[in-house]
């Protein structure tokens, strides 16, 4: 016999008819669940897209409730406007198949859009993410929920599903950073490192130069392109890094040279132009120098030479840092490295607190 509670009657197995009433408007569902317990939320999920579906109009609607599939691929076809890298079309395509695909069929089955997820709905995906799957409940899922919340921003602004859920997946807060120990390193050993990889590897030489002195990221110093460079004689005065290279999706530029920053770019110029690449730095090939090859090589020349493996991303490290130790203008600091984001240097300037706290205590010592 069948079981009915508060506009919701079971009626075989998992399956519920759920009676649902908004603004005078009378709509009978069936739906699945697990449970009356469950039943309950489902038939509220209901009342809101009911809600929200009376006052819409219908072509608003029928976005509302598009399928997984047309929403995939209208979300890749933003991504590809936007000329997203490889690696970054590839970790969208992941989440999208383990958020809307794995865990909604787990746990969500009776949703069935965009549209209709929920706050806990993303609080069982990190517990299932972290739980189930064994990923770091810190970096993994910081890095994990930063691209969900981007590609929900992006529904939102295609129109698939609603403000509200923006708002809501707002309230899980990203974990703080995890700061790595990286190894203090002399300037007489890390000029004996640049030194041996100038005659090891003398295409490599100008690129991991260039990252030691500005502190820039290396995916988006690998892809500026020869076009970039502005020239006073023979001499660079700007690189123009495009915004679409960079981390933050905004312009960039160097427009700061001291001799030695000059004689790289005019060195991994001139090996461009014998090669006809496009890109600034190239290997002794005429390609683009690729960052997961000169991050191997860094680690190997690295370990041989300082007995410690770094990676260029050391070098950015080691930039704020010194910067940090120097009192260096934050502006000034934020201009050269590329940096947008204030919390990043001011982040970078706690590794020498215990420095600047003798200092602070030395300038209010009362004498």
């Amino acid at each position: 016999m069948a079981k009915k509670c508060r506009g919701i009657t079971h009626i075989k197995g998992k399956t519920y008819l759920f009676d649902l009433q908004v603004n005078g408007i009378r709509k009978q569902v069936r739906g699945e669940a697990d449970s009356l317990k469950e039943a309950r939320h489902v038939r509220d999920e209901m009342r809101v897209e009911l809600r929200k579906q009376v006052s819409m109009p219908q072509g608003v609607q029928e976005r509302l409730n598009a399928p997984f599939e047309e929403v995939r691929e209208k979300l890749f076809a933003d991504l590809l406007s936007d000329k997203l890298s490889h690696s970054n079309m590839l970790r969208h395509e992941i989440i999208f198949r383990r958020l809307f695909g794995d865990f909604r069929t787990l746990r969500f089955p009776h949703i069935k859009s965009v549209s209709q997820v929920t706050l806990p709905f993303f609080l069982e995906y990190k517990a299932y993410f972290v739980n189930d799957l064994r990923h770091s409940p810190t970096g993994g899922w910081r890095s994990e929920l930063t691209c969900v919340k981007s590609m929900m921003r992006r529904f939102r602004k295609l129109g698939y599903c609603s403000k509200e859920i923006i708002e809501d997946l707002a309230e899980i807060k990203r974990p703080p950073h995890n700061k790595k120990d990286y190894p203090d390193i002399s300037n007489s050993k890390l000029k004996e490192l640049l030194d041996f990889i100038k005659r090891d590897r003398p295409d490599y030489y100008p690129l991991i130069y260039f990252i030691s002195r500005t502190g820039r990221r290396i995916k988006e110093t690998t892809l500026i392109e020869r076009k970039d460079i502005n020239w006073l004689g023979l001499n660079p005065i700007r690189i123009n890094i495009r915004a679409e290279t960079t981390k933050a999706r905004v312009k960039a530029p160097i427009e700061t040279f001291d001799e030695g920053l000059k004689d790289a770019v005019k060195q991994a110029y001139n090996l461009g132009s014998r090669h006809k690449t496009i890109y600034l730095f190239c290997n002794r090939l005429g390609n683009k120098c690729s960052k997961n090859s000169v991050r191997t090589y860094l680690k190997e020349v690295s370990s041989k030479i300082l007995g410690v493996k770094i990676t260029p991303h050391y070098f950015r490290h080691r930039f704020l840092t010194i910067c940090g130790k120097e009192n260096a203008p934050i502006v000034d600091i934020m201009n050269i490295a590329g940096i947008k984001d204030i919390k990043v240097v001011i982040g970078y300037y706690s590794h020498t607190t215990k420095e600047g706290q003798n200092k602070v205590l030395a300038a209010t010592m009362v004498v």
